[in-house]
């Protein structure tokens, strides 16, 4: 897959080049994917003195992690009022713990690594696309202190303007100041980086072309070489594929998502159209999420299709509707040209939850984030290197979820088409 035109690649830090793989190599543990989530793991491994391999068939933060919006949110896909009701209070309560936990530990990580990633603390907006959206935003307000003692705000229609200028949005927002954004390509650098310096041993453009496990060793093959390790790690998310583990793959969903940044706004409109400078999204299921950028900019992603990284991720007419969505919000932009344009895969789960686990043969994953992993990645990494480093058993509200199999998963384009269609559906009579 190829990016049409990245405004984070183009606004990088320095980023090293890693050498292929080559020739046959012994290690502790084999992490496939350079992204957040086994740049994490391998990060949290050297840490701790365990020998660790990480093999990456592109780039370093090549695939969602430095293609995201760079928005650290809390919460899943899931409000926790629903999870509360499906599993109870106490998994409830742990799974909110997590999700305020893996946004402080992406600022503790980059601050004591010394990351720049352009961190900052503004909070987020939850935007009421309806009335009765709001009404459920109060709700959740009122549900989550009183439950779990966390405080957001609700913004109302009066106030609303202190906060977005669009004319979209008329009913009210929750603002949870717990979120804040970053450059997500050079979080993935500083991480590559850290993890490098600590012991671990990083390989690029060395696709997998097999894994097999004798006796109780796994070995990983690429065209140039091979891995030999007693644990592995998938941390290949939205990138999954048959070829590396047909398993774990029939429990995903691959669906980009696509995004587009315009050219630096003079100071009036950079200002007035998101004043507080928070993150932002709305509450439709074709949500829209956007945000500023440093040098001036306002980046602007959504769902725009259902589609597969074949086949949207260079569809022009597919940003062209995204642009026409970011004129809806901000019709003052209607005339700003558009400098960058692109899109990144991630993977949904039938639960529409992250999942952390190990599977029959032995395999450590970390995957189905749902829109949700810039921050929930980086913990679901150190959950993994725990695990490994203790030898102990994965135990946490995540890893107690079952991932299960997608029903129909070779007719997985009919499925999303179908899907895309409910969802725009539910957005016109919800």
């Amino acid at each position: 897959m190829s990016v049409v035109n990245s405004y984070w690649e183009n606004t990088k830090n320095k980023q090293k080049a890693y050498p292929e793989l080559k020739g046959n190599h012994d290690t502790d543990v084999t992490v496939i994917g350079a992204g957040f989530s086994g740049l994490s793991t391998a990060y949290f491994l050297a840490k701790q003195g365990i020998k660790v391999t990480l093999i990456e068939q592109n780039s370093v933060g090549w695939g969602a992690s430095g293609r995201n919006a760079g928005m650290l949110t809390t919460g899943y896909k899931n409000s926790i009022m629903s999870l509360a009701k499906k599993h109870g209070m106490n998994q409830a309560k742990e799974l909110l713990e997590m999700s305020r936990d893996c946004i402080k530990l992406v600022d503790q990580v980059a601050k004591s690594e010394n990351i720049d990633c352009s961190i900052d603390y503004k909070g987020g907006l939850k935007l009421a696309y309806k009335e009765k959206h709001f009404e459920s935003l109060k709700h959740e307000n009122e549900y989550m202190y009183k439950h779990f003692n966390y405080e957001t705000e609700i913004i109302n229609a009066s106030d609303l303007k202190k906060e977005i200028n669009s004319p979209l949005y008329n009913y009210g927002a929750l603002l949870d100041m717990n979120s804040f954004s970053f450059h997500p390509l050079n979080y993935a650098i500083g991480l590559s980086n850290a993890a490098e310096k600590h012991g671990a041993s990083i390989y690029e453009n060395s696709k997998v072309l097999s894994i097999k496990k004798e006796n109780s060793k796994f070995t990983v093959r690429t065209e140039g070489g091979s891995i030999t390790s007693e644990n592995i790690v998938m941390a290949t998310n939205g990138y999954s594929t048959y070829d590396t583990h047909k398993g774990l793959t029939r429990s995903l969903m691959a669906i980009d998502s696509h995004i587009i940044t315009t050219e630096p706004l003079d100071n009036e409109t950079f200002n007035s159209i998101l004043p507080n400078n928070r993150v932002a999204s709305d509450t439709k299921n074709f949500l829209y999420y956007f945000r500023k950028t440093t040098d001036q900019r306002l980046l602007f992603g959504g769902r725009v299709s259902f589609g597969q990284q074949q086949d949207s991720q260079n569809d022009l007419s597919l940003y062209e509707i995204l642009r026409k969505n970011m004129v809806g919000v901000f019709p003052e932009l209607s005339s700003v040209k558009i400098d960058y344009k692109w899109a990144g895969t991630t993977a949904f789960t039938m639960d529409f939850m992250p999942h952390v686990g190990r599977t029959n043969e032995g395999v450590y994953y970390l995957t189905g984030y749902c829109g949700h992993g810039a921050a929930m990645s980086t913990l679901l990494g150190k959950v993994i290197s725990d695990a490994i480093s203790n030898e102990s058993k994965l135990d946490n509200s995540l890893s107690k979820l079952k991932l299960e199999t997608i029903p129909f998963h070779s007719q997985k384009n009919l499925m999303l088409n179908m899907a895309e269609n409910y969802m725009k559906f539910k957005d016109i009579i919800s």
